[in-house]
C-alpha cells in the first residue's frame, strides 16, 4: 500500500513536470514568433532604426543603417566600434546629448550629421525614446535623411542672401512689410526714412512715417494689397521722417509670398525737389489763373453773352462770375435750375476754363440709365463679367480722369450707387464689374438738378455725405421769366444760329412783345423750339398751360402773325406734317418715343421725317 502511494506522488511530479515543460516550450515559441515579427518591423521601417543603451553602446542597427554606413550589427560589438564611428567630433556631443534627455525625459531628437564608411557625410534627423528592462536603460529610435530638405533651406538661404545683395545696391529706396510692420529694409531706404542703419528700421511701423493727412490713403493701399484685391499699387504721398521733416516719397507697392504668408514689397524714392517745384508752378498758375478771373470779372460787367451762354441781366452776370471763380477752384460744384435754363452749359463753360480742359468732359443723364446697368455704366465691367459682355468696356469713371464728370439729373440716382460713387471720390476707388482689381480716377464732378437736395437728404431719399460731397459750390440759375430783359437777345442770337442765308430776319414788335410777355415754363429750351418752329411753319406758337387746350388747337398767341405768302402745294404740306410733328415734339419736351407713339408712328419713321424736314 505504501508503495502504491509513493508511486502514485511521483507520477503526478512527472506529470506536472512534462506539463510546465510543454508550457516553456509554447512560450519559446511565441517569444520567437513575436521577435520574428519585431524584426521584420525593424526590416520595414524607413531610415535608420537603432537600439543603444545609457553607455551608448549600440545594440540593433537595421539593415537600412547597414547599407547607408557601411558597418555591420556586429562590429559594433566584435570590433568594439561605437558611436565615434559614425560621428564626427562636432556632432557627437549633440548625439550624446540627445542620448541623455532620452532617457531622462522619456524623448530626444537631434539634427546631426552621419559619417559613413567611407568617408560621406549625411544629414539625418534622429529622434528616440526612453526604456527601462532589467534596470538597464536604453533609447530606441529612428533617424530620417534629411538631405533633400538641408538643400532647399540652403539654396533658400543663397537666394535670400541674393536679394539682399541685390536690394542693398539698389538706388531705390526698398522695404519688406507683413501687416505694415517692416520685415526688411535697405540703406537707400532707412535714408529717406531718416536712419542711418536699416536694422533699426526692423519692427517699426510704417505707418509711423505717413503724414496723417495721407494715413487712410496708405491704410487703404496696403489692406488692398495684402487682400489681393490689387497685386499693384502706385503711390505718392507726404511722409515724416524720423528728423521729423516733411518729405515727399513715391513709389510702387507689390504683392508677394513670404516664408507662405502674404507680404508687400514697396519701392520708394524721394521726389521733395521735384513735388516742391510742381506744387510752386501749380501755385504759381492758379495765382495767374486768379488774376485772370479778376481781369475777365471787371471786362465781363454788362457783357450779353458768355461762350454760348446768352443774357445781359444782373442774375446772368452773377453766374458768370460764380463760373469764372468755379473754375479757378478744383471743387465739386453743383448747379440748381429749372429744366431747360442751360445747366449743361454752365457745366461746358467750367470745364473749358478750367485746368481739366485738355482732359475729357464726360456727361451723363443720370435719369436715363436702368437700375441694373448702372454700375457698369459708372465702373465699366471686365469681359465674361456677364452675358453680351464680350470685352472689356471703360466706365463713366474711367473716362473722366483727369477730366469733369457731369452728373445731369443728379438727384435720380439711386442710394447705393450715391455711396460707391462717395467712395470714389474719397480716394477709395472702384471696381470694374466682374473685377477684383481696385482702380482709381481723379475726377471733378459737376453735378446739375432741378430739385431740392437738401430737403431730399433730410427725408431720406439722397445720402447726406453725398450731398455734402457734391454741393460745395452752388450756381443757381434763373429761370427765363426772371430775366425776360435778355429775351431780345436770345431771340436775335437764335434767329441768327436758325437762319440759312447771311440776312436775318426781323420779327414784328408784337411778336417780340408776345415772346417777352409768354411766362417760359420750358425756359430757354422752350423758346428756342418756338424759334425753331417760327422757321419751319411760319408762325409763332406756344405751348398751351396745362388748364388750356392741348397743342392742335392755336391759343391766342399762335395767332399773333402768319407769314406764309404762297400757295405750293408740296411745300404746304410739308409745312403742315412739320408744325403737327413740331407740335407733339413740344408737348412730350422732344422725346421722340412718346411723340411718335402719339403721332402713330414708329420712331424710326419719326427720325426719318426730322431728317427730311430738315429738322434734325
Amino acid at each position: 500500500m505504501a508503495s502504491h502511494g509513493v508511486k502514485d506522488v511521483a507520477g503526478e511530479h512527472v506529470s506536472a513536470l512534462l506539463t510546465r515543460i510543454a508550457h516553456l516550450e509554447e512560450t519559446l515559441k511565441e517569444f520567437e514568433r513575436r521577435n520574428t515579427f519585431f524584426e521584420m518591423l525593424i526590416k520595414s521601417l524607413p531610415g535608420l532604426f537603432y537600439v543603444l543603451d545609457d553607455k551608448y553602446q549600440l545594440h540593433k542597427w537595421n539593415q537600412n543603417a547597414e547599407a547607408i554606413t557601411g558597418y555591420k550589427s556586429e562590429e559594433f560589438i566584435t570590433e568594439k566600434r561605437g558611436l565615434k564611428d559614425v560621428f564626427d567630433a562636432v556632432d557627437l556631443p549633440l548625439v550624446k546629448h540627445a542620448i541623455k534627455n532620452a532617457i531622462r525625459n522619456g524623448e530626444g531628437i537631434v539634427e546631426a550629421r552621419i559619417l559613413t564608411k567611407d568617408g560621406m557625410y549625411i544629414p539625418y534627423l534622429f529622434t528616440g525614446v526612453g526604456a527601462e528592462i532589467d534596470g538597464t536603460s536604453y533609447v530606441l529610435g529612428i533617424g530620417l535623411d534629411i538631405s533633400k530638405r538641408k538643400q532647399a533651406e540652403g539654396a533658400l538661404l543663397e537666394s535670400e542672401a541674393l536679394y539682399r545683395i541685390f536690394a542693398e545696391r539698389m538706388t531705390e529706396g526698398v522695404t519688406l512689410l507683413h501687416g505694415s510692420k517692416i520685415l526688411f529694409a535697405n540703406k537707400a531706404f532707412a535714408t529717406i526714412s531718416g536712419f542711418s542703419d536699416p536694422d533699426q528700421l526692423l519692427g517699426q511701423d510704417i505707418m509711423y512715417f505717413i503724414n496723417k493727412d495721407f494715413e487712410i490713403y496708405f491704410q487703404e493701399l496696403l489692406a488692398s494689397l495684402e487682400s489681393g484685391k490689387s497685386t499693384e499699387r502706385f503711390f505718392q504721398s507726404r511722409w515724416c521722417n524720423d528728423n521729423k521733416q516733411d518729405i515727399w516719397v513715391e513709389g510702387r507697392g507689390n504683392l508677394i509670398r513670404w516664408k507662405g504668408n502674404p507680404a508687400v514689397l514697396l519701392t520708394a524714392r524721394d521726389i521733395t525737389d521735384t513735388k516742391l517745384k510742381e506744387i510752386s508752378m501749380q501755385e504759381e498758375a492758379a495765382y495767374l489763373r486768379k488774376e485772370n478771373i479778376i481781369l475777365r470779372s471787371s471786362i465781363i460787367k454788362d457783357r450779353y453773352r458768355f461762350g454760348d451762354i446768352i443774357g445781359k441781366s444782373s442774375a446772368m452776370q452773377d453766374v458768370y462770375e460764380l463760373i469764372l471763380n468755379s473754375a479757378a477752384a478744383n471743387a465739386n460744384v453743383i448747379i440748381y435750375g429749372e429744366s431747360g435754363t442751360g445747366k449743361e452749359l454752365v457745366a461746358k463753360a467750367i470745364h473749358e476754363m478750367s485746368s481739366r480742359s485738355g482732359k475729357a468732359f464726360v456727361p451723363v443723364n443720370c435719369a436715363a440709365i436702368p437700375e441694373n446697368l448702372i454700375e457698369s455704366e459708372f465702373f465699366g465691367y471686365k469681359k465674361g463679367a456677364f452675358t453680351g459682355a464680350i470685352n472689356d468696356k471703360p466706365g463713366y469713371l474711367d473716362m473722366a480722369d483727369g477730366g469733369t464728370l457731369f452728373l445731369d439729373e443728379v438727384g435720380e440716382l439711386g442710394l447705393n450707387i450715391q455711396a460707391k460713387l462717395l467712395r470714389s471720390i474719397e480716394g477709395g476707388g472702384y471696381s470694374p464689374v466682374g473685377s477684383n482689381c481696385t482702380k482709381h480716377s481723379d475726377f471733378r464732378i459737376i453735378a446739375a438738378t432741378n430739385k431740392n437736395l437738401l430737403e431730399q437728404s433730410k427725408r431720406g431719399l439722397f445720402r447726406e455725405d453725398f450731398f455734402y460731397r457734391i454741393h460745395i459750390i452752388p450756381i443757381y440759375l434763373p429761370a427765363l421769366r426772371k430775366r425776360k430783359e435778355d429775351i431780345p437777345l436770345l431771340v436775335e442770337h437764335l434767329l441768327r444760329a436758325h437762319s440759312p442765308g447771311k440776312r436775318i430776319p426781323s420779327l414784328p414788335g408784337n411778336v417780340l412783345e408776345a415772346l417777352i410777355n409768354h411766362d417760359w415754363p420750358g425756359n430757354v429750351r422752350e423758346l428756342q423750339n418756338v424759334i425753331q418752329r417760327y422757321f419751319t411753319v411760319g408762325r409763332i406758337d406756344f405751348l398751351p398751360p396745362a388748364t388750356e387746350k392741348p397743342p392742335g388747337e392755336e391759343c391766342s398767341a399762335a395767332k399773333v402773325e402768319k407769314i406764309r405768302d404762297d400757295f405750293n402745294l408740296h411745300e404746304h404740306t410739308d409745312s403742315v406734317e412739320k408744325e403737327v410733328i413740331m407740335d407733339a415734339l413740344n408737348k412730350y419736351h422732344w422725346n421722340k418715343s412718346k411723340a411718335a407713339e402719339a403721332l402713330k408712328i414708329s420712331r424710326k419713321t419719326l427720325t426719318r421725317k426730322l431728317k427730311r424736314l430738315g429738322l434734325l
